[in-house]
């Protein structure tokens, strides 16, 4: 397992991030705790309402379903291999608000459309998986 105050940190990373990123799958780091309110802040998310839930599926699955397909399988491998298996997986029990946010007039839309995402928990730090397309 891997600390976010470990040296080789920015090192994986760095490298997490420009992998997924050939595969279309944005990798955001947020702390441990207050994760969501930090990325609804980076984001400028208003609308707060859908509600974190566990996912049913493992690690695994859930981001081949998030990152769509046989890509997921790829970032997931390279995901365990830099940091570990998460702790937790938590997704949006219905995230078409905040991708409509997301992807609205002040957001990413026209230059990134997002598809899904889903939370990683780990000891000091989570990662965000979201997956869309560059335009």
């Amino acid at each position: 397992m891997i600390f976010a105050d470990d040296e080789r940190w920015d090192e994986r990373w760095d490298e997490i991030d420009a992998f997924s990123m050939v595969y279309e799958t944005a990798v955001i780091p947020f702390s441990a705790d207050g994760y969501l309110e930090e990325f609804y802040d980076l984001y400028e998310i208003r609308n707060r309402t859908p509600v974190l839930v566990p996912s049913e599926a493992d690690f695994f699955e859930t981001l081949k379903e998030v990152s769509g397909g046989n890509n997921g399988e790829l970032i997931a491998a390279k995901t365990e291999s830099l940091f570990g298996l998460p702790q937790k997986v938590m997704v949006f029990d219905d995230n078409s608000g905040i991708k409509d946010e997301l992807e609205g007039p002040d957001g990413l839309a026209p230059f990134f459309f997002v598809f899904d995402m889903m939370f990683c928990k780990y000891d000091d730090f989570t990662l965000c998986f979201m997956s869309g397309t560059n335009n």
